[in-house]
């Protein structure tokens, strides 16, 4: 009888734990984010509100850690001629899925500072 007990004594340690494990929820998958990759937004159009187009993503701009901090933009012009480019920091624009929307209006893009100048 005391080999019964001693044998089923570590069983009945055992049940809580498995039931404690069979009660936790299964992981959630993880979800993939949605958006572009860094690269791929070069040259892409940038919309206003309206969806007019105001101008393209010439570069994306990063800070001393790597970390992307604004866009540089092309505004206007027609084939390289007549543009002026601009930084705006990135939450400024917002992806649609298709191109880039500005919050800002093309007339405040157009008074921010050339880049380089």
């Amino acid at each position: 009888m005391n080999k019964i007990l001693t044998l089923s004594l570590p069983l009945f340690l055992a049940v809580p734990a498995l039931a404690q494990e069979a009660d936790q929820a299964p992981a959630e998958p993880v979800q993939p984010q949605r958006g572009v990759y860094l690269q791929s937004a070069e040259d892409v159009e940038v919309r206003n509100g309206d969806g007019d187009r105001i101008g393209e993503v010439e570069e994306i701009l990063v800070d001393e850690k790597g970390n992307p901090a604004g866009f540089l933009i092309e505004l206007g012009g027609f084939l390289g001629l007549g543009d002026s480019a601009v930084v705006v920091p990135l939450d400024s624009l917002s992806w649609d899925g298709q191109g880039y929307v500005s919050s800002m209006t093309e007339t405040q893009l157009e008074n921010l500072q050339p880049f380089g100048e």
